[in-house]
């Protein structure tokens, strides 16, 4: 039988080996999720293999998205050189059969028209929207300077504030967050306006900032999906958000290496630091979304050079805090190598790479076990010291804050712990140990904050407090403790930690699909141990 297979695979045409043995000219016996040669060269497999023979791989994809994205871009900095490539429209059917991406567009349900079908030309409306967007804006991940609508007080028209795509991402969210019945009504035409502006994005000539405003609705967009539960359509809009940060070279910038994207030096330290932001907050939303749905991510960490972030406003004030080149930015922070890593927004982009390497080494643990235990063992090892040593840094909760950021980056920290120990917790006590510890310290840190006091919350939270549920429901479920159980102790303890939890996610779930979900989840698995 194992001369038959071998046999077979000998004969793999090159057509069907995957992507990664084409290119390196190597044999490929065809094996999923993780090819045979694949295993063995990048130690353990932490990858899944991609296939073409159903169609172009998710990188070929992506590469040809950032080629288009390029061509775009040199349009817009040299416009008398017109390429004959023009912007993809994602949310026209693709010209090719089997593409990637065409799972990620909107459905028939969708409805795009080639008209807005609202705007808010009333100014009282214009500014209950933007008033409303700008409270959360921090906090939704808007990475561009909130000054830049300032003008606006003094009679400047939206227009040349800002491009469509930007101002109707931020009429959308507007009407989200508002608490007004006669507004929220309006949300479903708002996301349709949002939708037909993102297609024509980049082609706003007139738009000085068109780049940066362009990843920024997009990013909105994408936010605004995972908030309503719509995995496909949000990945969809992050993916167009690495691609073009990607292409446009964001993250190189300060790099000792000569820059890749087409895009000239920023003209002054705030334009480079919205470009740093801008990298950093997609790198931020599409880390923390691929690991909580299992995608493999899209930025690799190895060709990261751009420097940490700081607040926006400090890019202006206090230029010096950027070093003056940078390099393996990533890469170093997981090696455990200081850094100048300490604005809140770095923080929370540390946060969602811990996580996301967490749930990676989560789900290959058991293939790098088989392959190769001591790369396993140094993985595990590493990566709990970089999570630690990232929980040290952050500050204290505010117990009457009325932003919810340092509470999702302290939820993000723990869960990472969570995630490194998961696949060990039944067959290691001290695994079993900090998975609870962990998970108290979620409950620590949602009874210390005032979540009546929040108006607004990242719906990640909906996937961070159910995994810390499921630690203790874990827990209950054991023999130990049971009528005649040995942890009884704990028992009432545990009990009041999912209650609390519970409650935290119902406090939220009317607001955000995404949370309501999670907690429903929750719900059904806590009752299936035998409670009401």
């Amino acid at each position: 039988m194992d001369q038959e297979r071998t046999s077979r695979n000998s004969k793999l045409g090159k057509s069907k080996a995957c992507l990664n043995c084409r290119r390196r000219k190597v044999r490929c016996d065809g094996k999923k999720p993780t090819c045979t040669p694949c295993e063995r060269f990048i130690g353990g497999g932490l990858h899944d293999c991609e296939y073409t023979e159903t169609g172009p791989a998710q990188s070929q994809v992506l590469e040809e998205q950032i080629s288009i994205i390029q061509s775009r871009i040199r349009e817009l900095e040299q416009p008398s050189e017109k390429t004959s490539v023009g912007l993809h429209n994602p949310y026209q059917s693709s010209h090719r059969r089997g593409s990637s991406f065409d799972e990620f567009a909107p459905g028939p349900s969708t409805s795009i028209s080639r008209t807005p079908i609202l705007q808010p030309h009333s100014p009282e409306l214009f500014k209950t929207l933007m008033n409303t967007f700008l409270r959360h804006s921090s906090q939704v991940g808007f990475f561009l300077n909130p000054k830049m609508f300032d003008n606006l007080s003094n009679g400047a028209a939206p227009s040349q504030i800002a491009c469509p795509a930007l101002l109707d991402a931020v009429y959308l969210w507007g009407a989200h967050l508002s608490r007004s019945a006669a507004i929220s009504v309006h949300e479903a035409s708002l996301l349709s306006n949002a939708l037909h502006s993102a297609t024509r994005g980049l082609s706003s000539d007139s738009c000085p900032n068109a780049i940066r405003q362009t990843i920024q609705a997009e990013m909105l967009l994408a936010q605004y999906f995972f908030r309503n539960a719509r995995m496909l359509e949000g990945k969809y809009h992050a993916s167009a958000a690495v691609s073009i940060v990607l292409s446009s070279g964001f993250h190189k910038i300060r790099s000792a290496e000569r820059p890749v994207g087409p895009i000239s030096p920023a003209p002054n330290s705030l334009n480079e630091g919205e470009s740093i932001n801008a990298f950093w907050a997609v790198l931020t939303l599409n880390n923390t979304w691929l690991a909580a749905d299992g995608s493999p991510r899209d930025v690799s960490s190895a060709v990261v050079d751009t420097p940490w972030p700081l607040d926006i406003h400090a890019y202006s004030q206090e230029p010096e805090l950027l070093p003056s080149h940078s390099n393996s930015t990533i890469e170093s922070f997981l090696s455990n190598v200081s850094d100048r890593g300490t604005s809140l927004v770095a923080l929370h982009a540390k946060a969602a790479i811990a996580f996301e390497q967490a749930s990676r080494l989560a789900r290959f643990t058991e293939n790098i076990a088989l392959q190769n235990p001591e790369t396993l063992a140094t993985e595990f090892s590493n990566l709990e010291k970089v999570i630690v040593a990232l929980g040290r840094l952050l500050p204290p909760l505010e117990q009457n804050g009325s932003h919810s950021l340092p509470l999702v980056i302290h939820s993000l920290v723990q869960v990472a712990i969570i995630q490194v120990h998961n696949p060990f917790v039944f067959k290691h006590a001290v695994s079993r140990s900090r998975s609870l510890t962990a998970a108290m310290a979620v409950v620590k840190f949602v009874r210390q904050t005032n979540l009546s006091g929040l108006e607004y919350i990242d719906a990640i939270v909906g996937t961070l407090w159910m995994a810390a549920c499921q630690v203790f429901i874990t827990e209950l479920s054991r023999p130990e403790y049971g009528p005649t159980g040995t942890e009884n102790h704990n028992h009432a303890k545990f009990h009041e930690a999912v209650e609390t939890l519970l409650a935290a996610m119902s406090a939220f779930a009317g607001d955000c699909r995404m949370i309501e979900l999670q907690l429903e989840t929750a719900q059904r698995n806590y009752h299936a141990i035998g409670n009401p």
